[in-house]
């Protein structure tokens, strides 16, 4: 039967048409300004005092980076290096949203920094670990970069020894994941930067069943849909290593193969649904003996950086812990 035939089953995940069998398929997402969906081209001039460009890595698979730099050096002789990996649930958004561009000029006009926005691919048309692949070749580019003449420019002053990790919900996720890669090859980091960090499980929460259904930006009906699209084919349930760190992180991380971790800043709020799996996964990293400085925002909602607004107490202040984070 083909997709314009089924018979939908009234289940509505944004982006997404299921049919009564539990099939899905992917919709178009609306063109022009649309909000959540809105793209934008990179400004290789100086806008605000950040310029950004993008650079194909692998045309092949889709995968490329946006790039983001600051005009003034402000008295620094060198640039520390932010890996950025966006979020929505590994099957929203990309390196071009308006959302994730916006912040990414933010913080590189905040932390004097350079940006690297990557746009990994996504679920469920390639499920995880693609995005943990696509994540590590884009910090192997990065290192890359050190060791030859090319894309110099937009590398100018960059300090390749201060390179960090960062992402948000299920780009904290992959930031994690890139990072313990990273341990486990020997690859040193200045830091990991997991901002509400997306992560499941089978048994719910307190803070799952509390606020399940409070923030319709997410809801545990999305956050189920979405891991039953992003882990490979074949896993029964969310209780994959993947989704649910306790199975792999706890104990010995030789175990994995990985030496130190690099030390981590984790982001938490009070009224986002995942904060008791964030707060977890933040003890699960300082059991193993990492240093870990854990932000909790009583009143912050998932997500509550996107909205780039000085009005947002807590979007002022999470810029100054991540500026903090990279000076230390």
């Amino acid at each position: 039967m083909g997709d314009e035939e089924r018979k939908s089953s009234g289940k509505q995940i944004e982006g997404f048409v299921f049919a009564e069998d539990g099939s899905y398929v992917r919709t178009p997402p609306p063109t022009g300004p649309a909000g959540f969906f809105e793209e934008v081209p990179a400004n290789p001039s100086f806008i605000d005092g950040v310029a950004s460009r993008d650079v194909i890595l692998d045309k092949d698979r889709g995968l490329w980076v946006r790039v983001f730099r600051p005009e003034e050096l402000e008295n620094r002789s060198t640039l520390p290096i932010v890996i950025f990996y966006h979020g929505g649930g590994f099957i929203y958004l990309s390196a071009a949203n308006a959302i994730v561009h916006r912040f990414c000029e933010a913080l590189s006009r905040k932390l004097g920094a350079i940006v690297v926005s990557v746009n990994y691919r996504l679920a469920p048309e390639h499920r995880l670990p693609a995005a943990y692949d696509d994540g590590y070749d884009a910090l192997k580019w990065v290192r890359g970069i050190a060791k030859s003449s090319s894309d110099q420019d937009a590398f100018a002053h960059a300090d390749f020894s201060k390179i960090f990790v960062m992402g948000d919900s299920a780009g904290g996720n992959l930031a994690a994941r890139v990072a313990l890669r990273a341990a486990q090859d020997g690859i040193p980091l200045a830091g990991q930067i997991l901002l509400q960090p997306f992560y499941g499980g089978t048994s719910r929460t307190e803070s799952e069943l509390k606020l399940g259904s409070s923030n319709p930006m997410i809801t545990l009906d999305t956050t189920d849909f979405c891991w039953l699209a992003t882990l490979p084919e074949g896993a029964a349930d969310r209780d994959h290593p993947f989704c649910n760190p306790t199975l792999e992180f706890p104990g010995d991380l030789a175990r994995l193969g990985a030496g130190e971790l690099p030390r981590a800043l984790v982001v938490v709020g009070g009224k986002d649904l995942l904060y008791d799996r964030q707060v977890e996964f933040a003890r699960i990293l300082e059991d193993a003996g990492n240093a870990v400085k854990l932000i909790d925002y009583e009143n912050a909602s998932h997500g509550f950086y996107a909205v780039g607004d000085a009005s947002c107490q807590e979007y002022v202040l999470v810029l100054d812990e991540i500026a903090s984070f990279l000076r230390e």
